[in-house]
């Protein structure tokens, strides 16, 4: 190389350094938290990351498995991701410190707040053919119980229900178990019931219905009542176009909804949130639940206050 090639080099270096510098100032980025690989939460925010990473400029947002809404909480509290998935109910409890979060410090999740209710995550009930004498939850007792991964809503859903009903964990043989896993519990007839949430039109529930084994038992109307008084939780209804066998079943249901945190720029979350709801064809395409988030109820039944980035795009819109 010619001294004066090298030279112009030198010289162009600094130039290029700061333009990297530059370029990585203007990158942002954003980590979501989900639930189990396979669940709901982790395919919709598979398809919200690449929606944002096509359509925001200079996001590149990734997606993290985790345990569910109780360990997301608690990522978000500590700033460890910048966007969750979380069911209402546990994000409720969170918040006002109560519940399984009572002897967390106070105000820990102080800054938790909301982007956007999603659609509305009812509690299945099934029991086995080999165990018919399961007609209520109160016919559990003693039995082998899928009540969801350990620090998940159904797990916290589940230690509620035990709340109500005086049990403790004594009471039943608890597996900790969730979509594939418990269905193939299920074809190797290692339980006998399953009670945890998921979404209307559950392909968990289809796949264990599809068995021959399982059977939908409505939940039992003083549990439903009992979740109605303790906060978000509602009596729900899911159509019987969501349930495999075409029969209404009675249940409670949670908001499920996308939330972040308060260090998180408004700018940012105007950005994402808008995309979101802009490109919600694209991500009906990645699963159909996407068809319950709509805008009348976005702001619905939600546990903490609004984001100022989330507040700004339901204002233009009309809606805030």
């Amino acid at each position: 190389m010619r001294r004066r090639d090298f030279a112009g080099l030198v010289a162009l270096a600094p130039t290029m350094l700061i333009g990297t510098r530059q370029a990585r100032a203007q990158t942002r980025f954003v980590r979501v938290a989900t639930a189990g690989s396979g669940g709901n939460f982790y395919r919709l925010g598979s398809g919200l990351a690449a929606i944002w990473n096509d359509t925001v400029p200079g996001v590149r947002a990734s997606i993290q498995a985790t345990g569910g809404s109780v360990q997301n909480v608690d990522l978000l509290a500590e700033r460890e991701v910048e966007i969750s998935y979380l069911a209402g109910n546990v994000a409720e409890l969170a918040f006002k410190n109560e519940g399984q979060f009572a002897q967390r410090p106070k105000g820990r999740y102080a800054g938790l707040r909301a982007i956007a209710t999603l659609y509305p995550n009812p509690q299945w009930f099934l029991a086995m053919s080999w165990a018919p004498e399961i007609r209520s939850v109160r016919d559990l007792r003693g039995k082998r119980v899928s009540v969801g991964m350990q620090g998940s809503q159904g797990e916290a859903v589940w230690r509620m229900i035990m709340g109500h009903l005086g049990w403790t964990y004594r009471d039943i043989r608890a597996e900790y178990t969730v979509h594939q896993a418990a269905i193939d519990q299920v074809r190797n007839r290692q339980i006998d019931a399953v009670i945890w949430p998921d979404a209307p039109g559950s392909a968990s529930v289809q796949q264990m219905i599809d068995t021959g084994f399982a059977r939908l038992i409505d939940i039992d109307e003083d549990i439903i009542a009992f979740m109605d008084s303790q906060g978000l939780d509602y009596p729900y209804t899911v159509p019987a176009e969501h349930v495999p066998g075409g029969k209404p079943f009675r249940t409670f249901a949670s908001p499920a909804l996308l939330a972040t945190h308060d260090q998180v720029p408004a700018d940012l979350v105007h950005q994402l949130t808008k995309a979101m709801f802009d490109n919600k064809a694209r991500l009906e395409q990645v699963h159909p639940l996407a068809k319950f988030m709509t805008l009348e109820d976005a702001l619905s039944g939600l546990p903490f206050p609004l984001h100022p980035g989330a507040e700004r795009f339901f204002k233009e819109i009309g809606r805030a």
